[in-house]
């Protein structure tokens, strides 16, 4: 079988009609690439024939919001990657209206709630949406480092305490005579420390237990797991060790820290509190 066909084989034995795309085009199929839009069209076309009628969602990140832009439904761009713009302005048939982790897809649309302080990794997100619905996530060339739902992992284990609560206020544009006032809760890295995560290790334990699937041909490299799968096995990971998706560098400092002040981490440990 060619790496496609294992591809498709792989998605009809995990059954789920969503699938959640990070991208980097540099390492997805074998397709020549070019500085023309026919170069984005030929990888979604490739992407949404692996498929029939699957429900499809990429990022539409955009960090601005976090610095004070309005977070505008329609018009906002994606900055995650040249696929994710092309898809969401030329495919999707809707955006999930959370500022910064918004999503474009087509499909069914998540029903999110905007009126009350968005957690965008909460019981509430689309990440939650995403585990309910037994949905699978794949990484289209694209490294486990770009997989955000480890950060819904985080919030939802209540066991994080290397991050802390940092609360936005904004607006999101929800048409053009339309804003909303929102607030939008964020647990951050710690501001000026060294956080970063074990990739090698994370992705190492997901193959090895069967959780992740590998398709490698060439350049091209893909990764395929059930987010149900996945969330539940990064639970019980961090149910065991609440520091189990760092690297060495940031437990050596992290580990003490904790220890010294015997709670989880704070936004006044890192940062002053701004007056509202």
């Amino acid at each position: 079988m060619t790496i496609k066909e294992q591809i498709q084989h792989k998605l009809i034995e995990l059954g789920s009609n969503t699938i959640l795309i990070h991208s980097d085009l540099m390492c997805g199929f074998n397709i020549p690439f070019s500085r023309n839009k026919s170069f984005l069209i030929s990888h979604i076309a490739e992407l949404m024939s692996l498929k029939k009628e699957a429900s499809i969602w990429m990022p539409a990140f955009n960090y601005d919001f976090l610095k004070g832009a309005v977070f505008n439904i329609e018009k906002t761009p994606s900055k995650v990657g040249v696929l994710t713009e092309h898809f969401r302005k030329t495919e999707a048939e809707w955006r999930t209206p959370i500022p910064v982790f918004s999503f474009a897809g087509i499909g069914e649309q998540p029903i999110l709630d905007i009126s009350e302080t968005i957690d965008p990794f909460g019981l509430k997100s689309a990440f939650h949406h995403l585990y309910i619905n037994d949905s699978i996530l794949m990484h289209y060339g694209s490294t486990l480092n770009s997989s955000t739902i480890l950060h819904y992992v985080e919030r939802i284990s209540n066991r994080l305490s290397y991050r802390y609560d940092k609360l936005f206020h904004g607006k999101i544009s929800i048409s053009n005579d339309k804003e909303i006032d929102v607030k939008f809760n964020y647990h951050v890295r710690p501001l000026g420390e060294h956080l970063e995560y074990d990739i090698n290790k994370i992705e190492k334990d997901l193959l090895e237990n069967g959780v992740l699937s590998l398709f490698k041909e060439g350049q091209t490299r893909i990764l395929i797991a059930k987010v149900t799968d996945l969330t539940n096995f990064w639970k019980s990971k961090m149910e065991q060790d609440s520091l189990y998706f760092l690297d060495n560098q940031s437990k050596i400092w992290i580990e003490p820290f904790l220890d010294k002040v015997g709670r989880p981490f704070i936004l006044t440990d890192f940062e002053k509190q701004k007056e509202l």
